[in-house]
């Protein structure tokens, strides 16, 4: 929607009203549209961590559960 400010200001009132919930519905689903893509690309594999402490890293180290490489 592209209105000139001096066409809004001479429009008016309901119309005026009209024009604005239009700009709002249009920017509302920009907005949904960006988050729906950024929460398909934030969900990709391999982005779990999990820490282990040193005491258990060694003991995993001696028991062969991991290997050295």
């Amino acid at each position: 929607m592209h209105i000139t400010y001096s066409d809004v200001l001479i429009m008016p009132t309901a119309e005026r009203r009209y024009y604005l919930g239009l700009l709002i519905q249009s920017k509302q689903k920009e907005q949904e549209a960006m988050d729906n893509q950024t929460a398909k690309s934030s969900t990709s594999k391999g982005t779990r961590q999990s820490k282990v402490s040193g005491d258990a890293l060694k003991s995993k180290l001696k028991s062969g559960e991991i290997p050295l490489t």
